[in-house]
């Protein structure tokens, strides 16, 4: 005897067949979402937008005294708050009533929407990828991306409420006019980058410039930059990397190949420091899938996916970029 198959059931196997498999695959469909989410995702419950408390000066008070020496307790106002809105995505999934008839078992339906849920997966990693990436300024309802976050002012004047002009301690790491990717301009930046013991922890590129870092490491032998050195953790989830001063060098292909405004053109290559960049989600909205219903007029079933956050970059000065590379 077949078993009916309404919505109450299609959502109970998607969540439990398929729902799993979609969030494993969208978030490692690309580097910057697979790290972000192995190590640096955090849960945001509830508040109009996203709020991250920055400590951008010293204490003006405090120092050696002797004996009955006055103490200076004035005090100091040390601290802003960086604020992001909340982004949403969504995909949609729609089943018609003819696949239901035609797979009128738990077994086939799941198989089934397994299918649709493929499509919406590849879609998702798209959009979330593309969002990453952004600039924060051309879509304003996309995630706040690292080609806005990681800048000296040239693509984005303001990021996360606050003007880069008069608080130059928000302002990343730029070199918008080296045209040649070699091994000393790379470390001029990674040192730029580096303050104490706090470097980039990976750096991140197009396919092209990773060409020409190969090459680069093939010829020069002097430190170890050559093709057997690689990090285990991004190999073992399929992603092709180098390293540069012991930090893992690899391709994403959401990274821009195009300059800032008025620059001209060339391939980005971003030393970003992952100590200091949060992916921000919402429980309520992370990778939901909400009850499958019955639209009046259709003879159908339709699902979404929903997911709600943003990129949160709480220390822009050791973050960089080189955004005019042609060679």
């Amino acid at each position: 005897m077949a078993t009916p198959i309404g919505s109450d059931v299609v959502t109970s196997i998607a969540r439990r067949y398929i729902l799993p498999e979609i969030t494993d695959n969208v978030y490692n469909s690309n580097l910057l979402l697979f790290r972000l989410n192995s190590a640096n995702k955090k849960i945001v419950r509830g508040g109009t937008q996203i709020e991250v408390p920055l400590m951008h000066s010293r204490l003006a008070a405090g120092g050696a005294y002797s004996g009955f020496d006055l103490l200076d307790v004035t005090p100091s106002d040390t601290i802003k708050n960086a604020a992001w809105d909340w982004k949403q995505y969504y995909v949609p999934v729609t089943v018609d009533g003819l696949t239901l008839i035609k797979t009128d078992s738990p077994e086939s339906v799941a198989d089934f929407i397994r299918l649709y849920f493929q499509q919406a997966e590849m879609e998702m990693a798209e959009i979330l990828g593309t969002g990453l990436w952004s600039d924060g300024s051309t879509d304003t309802k996309q995630i706040d991306g690292i080609e806005g976050a990681v800048d000296d002012s040239s693509v984005l004047a303001t990021y996360a409420g606050i003007a880069r002009g008069s608080n130059t301690w928000w302002k990343s790491q730029y070199d918008g006019s080296t045209t040649a990717l070699t091994l000393a301009t790379m470390q001029t930046m990674f040192g730029n980058c580096t303050n104490g013991g706090r470097h980039p922890t990976v750096i991140v590129t197009s396919q092209t410039n990773y060409n020409r870092f190969y090459a680069l490491a093939q010829t020069d032998v002097q430190i170890n930059v050559g093709t057997g050195a690689i990090d285990e953790q991004l190999a073992n989830a399929g992603f092709t990397n180098l390293l540069f001063n012991g930090v893992p060098l690899t391709v994403d292909s959401h990274v821009p190949t195009d300059g800032p405004t008025g620059s001209g053109s060339g391939h980005h290559i971003y030393f970003l420091n992952e100590d200091f960049i949060h992916f921000a989600v919402s429980p309520r909205a992370d990778f939901y899938l909400e009850d499958f219903q019955t639209p009046i007029q259709q003879d159908a079933m339709v699902a979404k996916l929903f997911w709600a956050g943003n990129l949160v970059i709480n220390n822009c000065q050791l973050q960089g970029k080189m955004s005019a590379l042609t060679s």
